[in-house]
């Protein structure tokens, strides 16, 4: 149930990325709900769980998007440090959702100005100035939303499968 419920939701965030969720940018920039996906479920439910949310997330937006790849790696990552955080975080605190993901998405786009330099493009200050930290702070802004819903669906994963333990 697990599996299907977290694979379901990052297809679903894909395909609501690159359709519905373009309809809510601001100024050209979309908020990264990737991001906000990995860093909640991260939280959630541990490192291991959220490495392997991050892997899958990134190869499917390395898939679709293919500008720079190695996002897959990049989410990975991101997964498992938010995920090491789980043993110390009280879940219905929403402070250090918004923290991590905002130190997650600079974490992200740092991969995106390193690829950019090694692509030979000068006007990095531009791209930190006018995409980067706007995205930053749009991504952060709706992570209080995006967390409280993840951790609705966290509660019925974890009542169907303290349900499906008490069976076996």
């Amino acid at each position: 149930m697990r599996i299907v419920t977290i694979g379901g939701l990052i297809l679903t965030v894909h395909i609501l990325q690159s359709t519905v969720f373009n309809l809510i940018r601001i100024n050209s920039i979309a908020p990264n709900f990737f991001v906000m996906i990995i860093v909640s479920f991260s939280l959630l439910r541990g490192s291991k769980e959220g490495a392997i949310m991050g892997l899958f997330a990134g190869i499917l937006y390395d898939l679709s998007f293919g500008v720079t790849f190695g996002f897959a790696f990049s989410y990975m990552l991101l997964g498992f440090l938010c995920g090491r955080l789980t043993p110390n975080f009280y879940r219905e605190n929403f402070i250090l959702p918004f923290i991590c993901t905002f130190l997650g998405d600079i974490f992200i786009n740092s991969f995106v100005v390193v690829a950019l330099i090694l692509r030979g493009q000068t006007n990095i200050i531009y791209f930190l100035k006018e995409i980067i930290l706007p995205e930053i702070i749009y991504t952060s802004a709706l992570t209080i939303f995006i967390y409280q819903i993840s951790y609705k669906i966290n509660l019925k994963l974890e009542i169907v499968e303290k349900r499906t333990r008490n069976i076996f």
